[in-house]
C-alpha cells in the first residue's frame, strides 16, 4: 500500500463532503461534514497481522476516541479469496459483444471520458490541491468527446466509453486491440453492473464478518477497541 500512487502524485483524493488519504500502510477517510468530527481508517495490519477498519472521533483538547468496526486477521483473508473467486467469472459474464449497426438501430450514442478509469484519463480531468487530487470541472468537460460518427470509436484509445440512449446512460462500452491489430467492441448494461456489485457487496459483507475477530476476542489484540 506504501507504494501505491495516484496520478500527479497526489496521496488523496478530495470531494466536496469528504476526502480519502493514503498513508504509508493505511487509508483514511475524512468526513468533512461540519460537526462530525469523524474520520476511517482501514488498517493494512502488516506488522500486527491484523487488519482493521476503525471510527475516530476528534475530540479538540481531549484524547481522540477510537473504535474498532471490523478486524481480520491476514492469514484468514486466504479464505475470503477463495470465496471471492467466481467474481471475476460473473463479471465477465456480463460482457456483451457490441456491434455498430446495433447502436444505431436502437439510436444509442457513445461518448469517451464520462468515467475516467484509466491513470491518463483521471490525470487529464483533476488537479493537485494540497497533495489531493480534485475534479476540475472544466477540465472534465474538456475531456468529455461526442463522435460526430459511430464508426469513430475505432479511433478511441483502448478502454472504456459510454453508451446513451434518450440522453440516458445505458451501459459502459469497452474497446479493446488485439496483438493482430483487430478491435473488438464490448458492452455491459448499466442495470446489469448495478445489480453484479449489489449482489457482490453483500456476499463479501457476510463473508468477511465470517472471518471476522469476535469483540470477545479483542483484549487479545491491545490496539482494537470496542
Amino acid at each position: 500500500m506504501g507504494d501505491f500512487s495516484l496520478p500527479h502524485s497526489a496521496r488523496g483524493i478530495e470531494a466536496e463532503d469528504f476526502a480519502i488519504e493514503l498513508r504509508g500502510d493505511k487509508i483514511v477517510f475524512v468526513v468533512k461534514t461540519a460537526g462530525t468530527g469523524k474520520h476511517y481508517t482501514l488498517q493494512a495490519g502488516s506488522k500486527s497481522g491484523v487488519i482493521d477498519l476503525h471510527e475516530t472521533l476528534d475530540r479538540p483538547g481531549e484524547s481522540d476516541q477510537h473504535r474498532t468496526l471490523l478486524a481480520v486477521r491476514r492469514d484468514d483473508l486466504i479464505a475470503l479469496l477463495g470465496q471471492s473467486g467466481p467474481m471475476l467469472g460473473e463479471l465477465l459474464g456480463l460482457l456483451r459483444p457490441l456491434r455498430i449497426g446495433w447502436l444505431k438501430h436502437r439510436n444509442i450514442g457513445i461518448a469517451r471520458g464520462v468515467d475516467p478509469v484509466s491513470d491518463a484519463d483521471i490525470a487529464a480531468v483533476t488537479r493537485k490541491r494540497r497533495k489531493r487530487l480534485v475534479l476540475d470541472a472544466g477540465l472534465y468537460e474538456e475531456n468529455v468527446f461526442v463522435p460526430e460518427f459511430l464508426e469513430d470509436v475505432y479511433d478511441f484509445p483502448d478502454g472504456n466509453f459510454s453508451l446513451f440512449h434518450h440522453g440516458r446512460q445505458i451501459g459502459i462500452g469497452f474497446k479493446k486491440t488485439d496483438p493482430g491489430g483487430r478491435v473488438h467492441l464490448f458492452w455491459i448494461k448499466r442495470r446489469d453492473l448495478i445489480r453484479f456489485g449489489n449482489e457482490w457487496q453483500a456476499k463479501l459483507g457476510r463473508a468477511f464478518a465470517s472471518i471476522a475477530i469476535p469483540r470477545e476476542d479483542y483484549p487479545q489484540y491491545p490496539f482494537l477497541r470496542a
